[in-house]
């Protein structure tokens, strides 16, 4: 008998970019987490920890690009690359609720342009790597 977790990931594969969302998030928590533990107990400069967590976020659209296209059978860099828009976009919201950081300038829209591209990046990785 399948337990209950492997029915709501089923129901969660019928819509890839969310699924690939909900892994980027679990992996940018946890990378910020590491982050966080390596600045307090380590010698991580603030120039570091800059380069550092943008690291962790191109690590977690990697991730969650890769889990969204696994579930698809075509188009993996498009559903990769929609999965690190909406990552970006939900960055964009979160930061800007919580610091009233982010300037709609050129270099923040490159910033969301980049975290699309990586997704994209990682969707054709993660065709790569389907099992059929």
């Amino acid at each position: 008998m399948p337990s209950s977790n492997t029915g709501i990931r089923a129901s969660l594969r019928r819509w890839p970019v969310l699924y690939g969302l909900i892994w980027a998030v679990v992996w940018a928590l946890v990378g910020a987490v590491v982050v966080a533990l390596w600045s307090q107990f380590g010698t991580l400069s603030s120039q570091r920890l800059a380069i550092a967590a943008y690291i962790v976020h191109c690590l977690a659209v990697v991730f969650g690009a890769v889990a969204a296209s696994r579930c698809v059978s075509e188009r993996g860099w498009y559903f990769g690359g929609f999965t690190g828009l909406v990552y970006a976009l939900l960055m964009v919201v979160l930061s800007l609720l919580a610091y009233n950081a982010f300037s709609f300038d050129a270099a923040g829209l490159f910033r969301v342009l980049i975290m699309t591209l990586i997704g994209a990046f990682g969707g054709v990785i993660g065709m790569g790597l389907r099992r059929d």
